[in-house]
């Protein structure tokens, strides 16, 4: 299904500051002065509306993605370190759950059904901060929430990942499990 009306942001620009908006033609029109007069315009302003470097990083991340199997690619590695880490979690009998989709995705420590950001809030932060703290120290950078794959990541990268996650779920609290 094609949206009436989409914003789009962060990936966009390809790690610089970018969003978009995109729509039916009618819809867009409102945009220009010139097609709707002065009624019907719609000022839009942001912060970082023109900038220069990140419209061109963001047609390079357009292009990069054109390339063929570049979202194959992307969603075999997420879905490599989806099912490498569920395995672990499985093994260690520990309550927790990976739940997004392959290019981004996160482990949540909780025994009850995700399906929305609320239920997020339930889970263990205590065991969450562990296992982020861990894999800092085995080299992985990863906020917070969530975990995102990029064309960038090879097999090496899953390996070092799935690497650190073993030592987290080996380290964690007995509470957790």
């Amino acid at each position: 299904m094609t949206p009436d009306l989409c914003t789009l942001g962060k990936t966009i620009g390809g790690g610089f500051p970018l969003a978009a908006v995109a729509g039916r033609a009618d819809i867009m029109a409102h945009f220009d002065r010139a097609l709707v007069g002065d009624a019907g315009f719609l000022m839009q302003v942001g912060t970082l509306s023109g900038n220069p470097v990140a419209a061109v990083a963001g047609l390079k991340t357009l292009e990069i993605l054109r390339r063929p199997g570049a979202y194959e690619g992307v969603f075999a590695t997420g879905r490599a370190l989806m099912d490498g880490m569920a395995a672990q979690l499985a093994e260690a009998g520990l309550r927790a759950q990976v739940v997004g989709e392959p290019p981004l995705f996160d482990v949540v420590f909780t025994d009850g059904e995700v399906r929305d950001y609320r239920a997020t809030l339930r889970a263990d932060r205590a065991a969450q901060a562990h296992v982020n703290r861990v894999l800092r120290e085995g080299g992985i950078l990863k906020g917070d929430s969530k975990y995102y794959v990029s064309t960038a990541h090879e097999p090496r990268d899953v390996d070092q990942t799935l690497t650190a996650f073993a030592r987290a779920m080996a380290t964690l609290p007995a509470a957790t499990g």
